[in-house]
Order: C-alpha cells, then sequence, then structure tokens
C-alpha cells in the first residue's frame, strides 16, 4: 500500500521541455485495463505510468502484473474508492504535468504529443475533449459537445460565485504536478467516487485554466459504469446532490486558505445542481435531502436557464419541453423527464428530432 503524503513542492524553475505522468485507477475493469495501458505504452513520447488497483476482486491484478517492468504498480490493500486511488498514485508521481485516466477508458493516438505541446508553466488544469466509445473500443461523438464552450482562463471567480463551470471530466483533464500539491491528498471518504469532481472545483482556485478542442482519449460507455446507474434516476440525483456539496465544501475551504471571498449561497444558482434536485423530487419525493425544495419551484429555475442560455433549434426545444412539462399531471412529468435523462427511453420521434438538434447544434 503506498503511502499518500503530497509530494514536495518542485522548484519555482520549471523545465522547458515538461515530463508527463499518467496515473490509471482500476477497480475491477479487467475486461478494459489492458486496453488503457496499452494506450499510454503505444505512444510515441516517453511517459512515466502508474497503475493503481484498489483492491479489484476479479482478475485485474493478474492483467496489470504482466506489465511489470514498464508500470510503476500501486496494489492497494484496502477497497477505499476514487480518490484514495488518486492520492496513492499521486504520491508516486514525479511529473510537471499529471493525469488520472480511467480505466475503462483510453489515451488517442498522439495524445501525449499534444499534451506536452501545449504545456505551459503557469497553467493549473487543462481541459480537452474526448471521444465517445463503445465496449468494443469504437469510437463516435465528442464529449463535451462542441457546442459547449469549455472554461478558460482565470475562473476562480466563477467557481467562488457559481460552483461550478463547464468543464470536463477525469480521462480529459491534466494537471500542473505543482498546483496538485496544494490539493492532495484529497478526503477519500468524501470523494469516494467522483475524486475528478474535487480537483476541477479546487485546482483552479490556485492558477489558471486552458481549454483545447483536440481529443485525446476515448470515453468508454458500458453498463456497469458509476456514472449511470441504469434507470434509478433518484438514486443517481441523490449522489449528485451529496457530491456537490462536498464540492461546494471543499471550494469554501480551499477560498479560506486563500483569503478568497466566496458566496454565501454557493450553488444557490448552479444549473446542474437543480437539475438533480427537480429529479431527485420527481422520482423519490420522500427520500429527497433538501429541505424546502418543491417541483414547481425547481422547474421554473430549470426552465428560466434552459431558455436562456439555448440557442436555435435547442432554444424552441427548450420551449416546448418546459411548457409541457407546466401542464403535465406528475407521472407525465416524470414519463417526460425520463425521456430527458435517458436516450434509450425516448420514443423514436424523440431521438429523430434529438438526432436533428446534435446535427444542426
Amino acid at each position: 500500500m503506498t503511502s499518500s503524503t503530497t509530494p514536495s513542492e518542485p522548484s519555482a524553475g520549471l523545465t522547458a521541455s515538461p515530463r508527463l505522468s499518467i496515473i490509471i485507477t482500476n477497480y475491477n475493469y479487467a475486461k478494459f485495463v489492458a486496453s488503457a495501458i496499452d494506450s499510454v505504452l503505444s505512444q510515441d513520447e516517453a511517459v512515466e505510468l502508474i497503475v493503481v488497483d484498489d483492491c479489484s476482486t476479479d482478475n485485474s491484478r493478474d492483467v496489470i502484473s504482466e506489465y511489470a517492468g514498464r508500470v510503476t504498480m500501486v496494489f492497494q490493500e484496502v477497497n477505499r474508492g476514487h480518490g484514495a486511488g488518486f492520492n496513492a498514485g499521486f504520491s508516486r508521481a514525479t511529473s510537471e504535468l499529471i493525469m488520472f485516466l480511467d480505466a475503462d477508458d483510453c489515451l488517442l493516438p498522439g495524445a501525449i504529443k499534444t499534451i506536452l505541446s501545449n504545456y505551459q508553466p503557469d497553467v493549473a488544469i487543462y481541459h480537452y475533449r474526448m471521444r465517445y466509445m463503445d465496449e468494443a473500443g469504437t469510437l463516435s461523438g465528442i464529449h463535451p459537445s462542441p457546442a459547449m464552450p469549455l472554461a478558460d482562463g482565470d475562473i476562480s471567480e466563477q467557481l467562488r460565485s457559481a460552483g461550478r463551470y463547464h468543464g470536463t471530466i477525469t480521462s480529459g483533464l491534466v494537471f500542473s504536478r505543482r498546483h496538485l500539491a496544494h490539493v492532495m491528498p484529497m478526503d477519500p471518504e468524501a470523494f469516494r467516487q467522483g475524486g475528478d469532481g474535487y480537483l476541477s472545483a479546487v485546482v483552479p482556485l490556485y492558477g489558471a485554466s486552458r481549454s483545447f478542442e483536440a481529443p485525446i482519449s476515448g470515453y468508454r460507455l458500458h453498463g456497469s459504469q458509476h456514472s449511470r446507474f441504469s434507470s434509478a434516476y433518484a438514486k443517481r440525483s441523490r449522489w449528485c446532490i451529496a457530491h456537490d456539496a462536498e464540492r461546494y465544501r471543499a471550494i469554501r475551504e480551499h477560498s479560506n486558505r486563500l483569503g478568497l471571498r466566496v458566496a454565501a449561497d454557493l450553488g444557490a444558482d448552479d444549473p446542474d445542481n437543480i437539475h438533480e434536485r427537480l429529479v431527485s423530487m420527481l422520482f423519490a419525493p420522500g427520500e429527497h435531502p433538501v429541505e424546502g425544495d418543491s417541483i414547481k419551484q425547481l422547474a421554473h429555475r430549470s426552465a428560466r436557464y434552459e431558455k436562456g442560455h439555448a440557442t436555435g433549434m435547442r432554444s424552441l426545444f427548450a420551449y416546448i419541453f418546459w411548457e409541457l412539462f407546466g401542464l403535465l399531471p406528475e407521472s407525465g412529468k416524470r414519463r417526460l423527464m425520463s425521456w430527458k435523462i435517458d436516450a434509450k427511453s425516448r420514443p423514436g420521434w424523440m431521438r429523430y428530432l434529438a438526432k436533428r438538434l446534435r446535427a444542426g447544434g
């Protein structure tokens, strides 16, 4: 088991030719982890590769052990989750740039060269697009959608006032080790899942963000992902609400360290959080964790945001959706929301309309 102590911060004189450490965190992804490792080792650029296994119960460790001598293997003694895996990998990393790669994802060809070429000493966090990928590895669309601009520049104030910005997720993020040293190790219990949510919430408080359109990784979609929860909408939403609460707490904690002001109602206008609270109220009102919420109030706030930020056909779709939502009984509201959340549940006409909307941006 590795120590989770924070590495000493490198000296101010950073090298002009950076190195990259990639940390693959794995739990029961024996089916995919070899593909993730191979996608890194097959790159043309040198890299420090660290593979952390979080006490898998499948044959992941046998698969990882086949790479002995080519990767640094970290086998956790106790299953502690995503955040603890990040901590364990970071404690071994030595490069100026750090990337956390989920074991079910992969790097695209040329990714490391792209990452290294975009290095800037003062940048704390880099956001890249990703390609969707199915279980067989076939690539498809782009995540996040190219229609959504990614955060760029100084986003500290936005984090401290709204609690969120438009960014990406684990395998599309690259960090400065110098800036990560300010925020690691993370609380492994608070971020047993969603360690990337913690890092993307606090690292920009310490330095600038840069975003690039070139995809660097494949984001694999499959049925066992934590983020999908099949059709258990309320369960997923309650997890998101709790995760947001920990993110907001971390933003306040690090802002206080830096002497920066934070909005007293941090997250009050976070559209993603409002959406998850609406879903929770719709599908499991008796288990909803936020006092004072109502479906009417949350729907009004979601509608106001979506209508105000959508353009073109998307604006028309948002208007129709929320007008219809307001007219339907609760059973109809749940059906409409399930179509919005889960593409597979949509009737044919809605799938066709969604396809047209995506094509038209």
